[in-house]
């Protein structure tokens, strides 16, 4: 018998090349998204600055390192990692390399920062709780842990709010941006 000018072993193989395709493009499709790599290798600081700045991960690297030590990395009740050798820089040595756009200091207390992870995930922090409390003290982006560079961290660009009463609510993997916002 002849379907479409093929005879039926032939048609036969030729769905069965098809189907096996289809599979190996869905294995490997199922595989990207179960690694859940959402590494960043750029950050922006955007919104209400006079001008909008880019780090990369050198320009990151470049800042003053602080030296955490032993730090337990929480970004969701279910992942939790302990680290050791954790060295960072302060967030806030980054946000004083832009200068906001506002017309006077008072306005200054209507600023809150967001932190937009490449996931989608969000979080944000008033402009007095990072100029004015101890938090502002706590805030990190980890430059290197267990011996691995900041380039070649599987969670890159990582931050850290190590002040926060529960660990890891507002810590956030794969940071790509920085909004300044004014509250209205």
């Amino acid at each position: 018998m002849k379907i479409a000018g093929l005879n039926q072993a032939e048609y036969i193989l030729f769905g069965m090349k098809n189907c096996f395709l289809l599979l190996l493009c869905m294995l490997m499709g199922i595989g990207l998204l179960a690694q859940n790599n959402f590494s960043t290798d750029v950050l922006i600081i955007t919104g209400k600055v006079k001008k909008e700045k880019t780090f990369s991960l050198d320009q990151i690297r470049a800042n003053r390192t602080v030296l955490l030590g032993e730090v337990n990395i929480s970004c969701s009740p279910k992942q939790k990692e302990d680290a050791k050798g954790v060295k960072a820089i302060m967030v806030k040595d980054l946000i004083d390399s832009v200068k906001f756009d506002y017309p006077s200091g008072k306005m200054l207390n209507q600023f809150y920062f967001k932190f937009e992870a490449s996931d989608g995930y969000a979080v944000v922090f008033s402009f007095n709780e990072i100029y004015n409390t101890e938090t502002g003290k706590q805030l990190y982006i980890v430059t290197g842990k267990d011996g691995i560079d900041i380039a070649n961290m599987d969670n890159r660009i990582l931050m850290l709010s190590n002040s926060d009463l529960k660990p890891g609510s507002r810590n956030l993997k794969g940071l790509k941006r920085i909004v300044v916002c004014q509250a209205e």
